[in-house]
């Protein structure tokens, strides 16, 4: 190594010292590159499983703070709120039908089609034959279930 850093471990100049042996041209061993590699995943996955059983390391004044944080930035940068449902939106119907037609050409590709195919097809061929009649029951049951999918957040520490 051309350079010692002044606390640095010694395992990580090992590491580094390997690279460079490596980087002009030492051989590397397979088996020594399985075993690491084994060896690292186990870890990985003994971390992954400590952090599923100690639950997560961001306490609750912590998460408000980071969610306080975050909104300050979305209003700071104007974000603007995504209307829930457009009721009078002019291209809805022509929306619906396009979609209707790729799932109609999904089943007509098909030769043959079991009974809840056919009953899927129906359904979609009812739908495309009164687009708007359709379209007012969909936006009818979306304000009526509210049931929608959870949407979240992942951070990884990759």
């Amino acid at each position: 190594m051309k350079q010692k850093v002044p606390g640095m471990l010694t395992a990580i100049e090992n590491i580094i010292s390997w690279y460079e042996h490596i980087q002009h041209g030492a051989t590397v061993d397979k088996a020594v590159v399985k075993k690491n590699l084994g060896l690292y995943l186990k870890a990985e996955q003994e971390r992954q499983h400590g952090y599923l059983k100690d639950g997560p390391y961001v306490s609750a004044k912590e998460a408000v703070t980071i969610y306080t944080a975050t909104v300050h930035w979305l209003e700071s940068h104007k974000f603007a709120l995504i209307p829930f449902l457009l009721l009078l939106y002019k291209h809805n119907t022509k929306l619906l039908v396009l979609a209707l037609e790729n799932l109609k050409e999904v089943y007509l590709v098909k030769g043959h089609l079991n009974q809840l195919q056919r009953e899927e097809l129906a359904l979609i061929e009812q739908a495309y034959g009164n687009p708007h009649e359709c379209l007012s029951c969909i936006k009818c049951l979306l304000l009526i279930q509210c049931a929608f999918k959870e949407a979240g957040i992942e951070f990884l520490d990759t």
